[in-house]
């Protein structure tokens, strides 16, 4: 077993730097510097799997591993060098530090091949652990020349592979100054080797993807770098709290083992903290920017974050989807955003997080208002400097103010927000004014499309209700229109019986109908029915025989056509019967007095036709087309211009249609078209 650990853990890292060599040889750039890189990577990776080799006695000894050891070493010793080459304005100290390098590498290599020693030198023995010392503390010198000559642009991308290699180099003389001091290997130790090594490959993934000599063309997203190295600082915390419990274990006297688990889970309980912390992880999300990547923000990411943010929770205002976006991007805690209402000529309070807001409103002159107008800046900060103290009203309006955003659409300031002061202290720069600038402007257009929306709503149900109210008025005509026949007809029916039975009839319906109208007004913005709800089954037949019937009653002449078979067909009754009443009085309206009107009902394939026909005075065809079914135009003498328009509507409602046909002098046909039901049919 304690071969197995070690063994797997190296040969992971062979694969793995492996990998890494594949992609700096396809994937890097053709430079010396990019070269001796790979041989530094090839050579770790191939000094892993002799271990392994080594390990399960695929090879006789140990040799081959030691010796690949050295070479790995010096491949690090010589990269260094090509870093430091182009720094040293004089080459003898170059000269001095390779020639060194060479020489402990020819050294180690022969004392390896040889198992010779030198003796002792002032009781220090000079053998191959001493020069392994000897050259870990070169590498060390060789690194800091090439950070403390490098140039600024350089730096930062070489501190990666600095740190990394420097913690290589620690790990190898917290192995050898104990062994070069006892001259007694411990072997226990060798199980981290792997662990280090392979905790400092992403530091030199970053390191060739910034270097210009490297330019190693990957794309790693900001979001598995934060993972990566959360996962690494809780496996070093985790390897901590192990190594405590183990210490209190075996030191802790009578109470070690309680001790210990007491240790083990305190360690694991401030991980999880830790972990669930927003603090925590907005630190560790700064750290990521600022030293792994050229820029701040994934602007990519960020604009997806934004849309998603601004067009999900429709449960939530715009306003609130639009606040909670800003205090994501800056990583704030919460405040609040104030939009401009014009109805009341105010910037009021719409929305807030996490804060408590002292300033619901604020007059559109207001002083502060004007201030905000007249900057331009996407953001001001409440820093104290000289032209932000105009500003710094705003910083009272929520509990600890940081800065204030205005909201401007087109150069016309709609709101502002003022956001909590952020989880992490942070410094703000050209990075966070261009992307908030950005996503300020997408917020706002998003606000004021939500505003515009809710005006369109709000003047579509006011549509509907003149529409509504046109077609009332339409109707209370045609009515109106009825009583006045049934008043001029009591003069001389009056004493009849059967005329004063149907005078009740037709009052008892005209008070219905205007009931049925003041009713469709009151529902307007409410749920109406959905489509065909109304719907039942009717006999065509029946209802026109019915409607002729009263027609007849009240002095009408009308000649009606039907089939000698019943009619069904799936409709409302209510709304058919009133598209008759209006297509008919028209037809009457438009003829002479005396004059008969014709309804025709057939079939025509999967169609019931209605075709009401008059011998008025007839429409032009241009009329028809450009005029007709529009609202508002009329060619009676008083009339509304509605009945065409509400006619079409109705019989699409139906399900239907509506066509007219017509001759200047000669009259009109206006032919009603209604569905069959293909399972009435049958029946």
């Amino acid at each position: 077993m304690t071969v197995l650990w070690p063994a797997v853990g190296y040969q992971l890292v062979a694969i793995v730097y492996a990998v890494f060599s594949g992609m700096v040889a396809s994937r890097g750039s053709r430079s010396r510097v990019s070269f001796f890189f790979l041989g530094a990577t090839a050579a770790t990776a191939v000094c892993a799997q002799l271990f392994v080799f080594t390990a399960y006695d695929l090879l006789p000894d140990d040799l081959l591993f030691n010796l690949a050891g050295v070479l790995r070493d010096s491949a690090w010793l010589v990269f260094s060098l090509t870093l430091m080459y182009p720094q040293m304005g004089q080459r003898n100290y170059w000269r001095a530090a390779a020639v060194a390098a060479a020489m402990l590498t020819v050294l180690q290599l022969f004392l390896y091949s040889t198992s010779l020693t030198f003796g002792n030198l002032a009781g220090v023995s000079i053998d191959i652990t001493l020069v392994r010392v000897i050259t870990t503390i070169l590498s060390f010198v060789l690194i800091e020349n090439v950070l403390r000559n490098a140039p600024r642009a350089d730096f930062w991308a070489l501190k990666h592979w600095a740190i990394g290699l420097s913690a290589m180099l620690v790990f190898q003389l917290i192995v050898r100054i104990p062994e070069f001091l006892t001259h007694t290997y411990n072997s226990s130790l060798v199980l981290a080797d792997p662990l280090v090594t392979l905790i400092v490959l992403p530091l030199f993934v970053i390191c060739s993807a910034r270097l210009p000599q490297l330019q190693l063309r990957i794309h790693s997203s900001r979001t598995f770098v934060f993972h990566t190295a959360t996962l690494i600082a809780v496996g070093v915390l985790l390897q901590g709290t192990a190594f405590a419990a183990w210490y209190v274990r075996s030191y802790g006297g009578t109470n070690g083992t309680a001790l210990a688990l007491t240790v083990a889970f305190g360690g694991i309980v401030g991980v999880v903290a830790a972990l669930v912390s927003g603090a925590v992880r907005s630190r560790i999300r700064l750290m990521i920017n600022k030293n792994f990547f050229n820029l701040k923000y994934d602007y990519r990411v960020e604009w997806e974050r934004a849309i998603r943010g601004l067009t999900a929770s429709p449960e939530k205002s715009a306003a609130e989807r639009a606040l909670r976006v800003l205090c994501n991007l800056l990583d704030t805690s919460g405040g609040a955003i104030w939009l401009y209402q014009e109805s009341w000529r105010q910037f009021k309070l719409s929305g807030k997080l996490g804060a408590s807001v002292s300033m619901p409103s604020l007059s559109e002159g207001d002083d502060r208002i004007e201030l905000l107008r007249e900057d331009d800046r996407p953001f001001v900060e409440f820093s104290g400097e000289e032209n932000d103290k105009p500003l710094l009203a705003f910083k009272s309006f929520v509990d600890d103010g940081w800065v204030v955003l205005p909201l401007r659409y087109r150069s016309t300031l709609v709101g502002f927000v003022v956001l909590n002061r952020p989880r992490v202290s942070r410094t703000l720069d050209w990075e966070d004014e261009s992307l908030v600038r950005i996503l300020a402007m997408q917020a706002t257009a998003h606000l004021v499309q939500e505003e515009t929306a809710q005006s369109l709503a709000d003047a579509r149900q006011l549509e509907d209700f003149n529409k509504r109210f046109a077609f009332v008025v339409h109707d209370i005509k045609n009515t109106i229109g009825q009583l006045s026949l049934l008043v001029r007809n009591i003069a001389q029916f009056g004493d009849q019986k059967e005329f004063r039975d149907d005078m009740v009839i037709t009052l008892s319906n005209s008070v219905e109908r205007l009931e049925a109208m003041l009713k469709g007004l009151t529902v307007v913005g409410t749920n109406n029915p959905a489509p065909g709800a109304r719907f039942h089954v009717v006999d065509l037949n029946e209802l026109f025989a019915d409607f002729v019937a009263k027609k007849t009653d009240l002095g009408y002449l009308i000649a009606l056509q039907m089939p000698t078979t019943p009619s069904p067909v799936n409709t409302d009754s209510v709304a058919l019967s009133r598209v008759l009443e209006h297509v008919v009085s028209n037809a009457f309206e438009a003829s002479e007095p005396g004059a008969p009107v014709e309804i025709d009902l057939s079939v025509a394939g999967a169609l019931f036709k209605i075709v009401v026909t008059d011998r008025g005075a007839g429409m032009t065809q241009q009329f028809i087309d450009e005029e007709l079914f529009r609202p508002l135009r009329s060619t009676k003498r008083g009339g509304f211009g509605v009945g065409g328009y509400q006619i079409r509507e109705l019989m699409r409602d139906l399900g239907g249609d509506v066509s007219v046909e017509s001759v200047v002098g000669s009259g009109t046909r206006v032919i009603l078209s209604l569905p069959r039901t293909p399972a009435l049919v049958k029946s």
